[in-house]
């Protein structure tokens, strides 16, 4: 059975630092997602004053919804998010998925080197 990482084991210098290392990619990644969004938003099209002309959201728009776009669609959240910002839950959203991604792929650049499952100590 492999230690839990609150037990004695997990006090090992190379655990720590695997740990440090998943939760700077975690801080780093979903930090990074929540400032980027408003700028990937606005570089789409949606802006404050709505969808800019000859943006890759109007393209969308004229090419999915046509003249009407349902209120509920991602296409409307995305304009109203562009426009009026973003919420707290859609910042936790962002900071969850940016969170993710980064410990993903810190995980397939940088895996911690031991036997077990990340982050736990070497045995010998």
């Amino acid at each position: 059975m492999l230690p839990s990482p609150a037990s004695d084991e997990s006090t090992d210098e190379g655990s720590q630092w695997c740990w440090k290392q998943y939760t700077a990619a975690v801080l780093v990644g979903g930090t990074a997602a929540v400032v980027a969004a408003p700028f990937v938003l606005t570089a789409a099209g949606f802006t404050t004053g709505g969808v800019a002309a000859s943006s890759i959201a109007a393209s969308i728009q004229s090419a999915v919804y046509g003249g009407t776009v349902g209120s509920t669609s991602v296409f409307a959240v995305l304009q109203s998010a562009g426009a009026a910002g973003l919420g707290a839950s859609a910042k936790s959203a962002l900071f969850a998925g940016g969170a993710g991604m980064a410990t993903w792929i810190k995980n397939k650049l940088a895996p911690c080197q031991n036997d077990g499952p990340k982050c736990s100590p070497d045995k010998q």
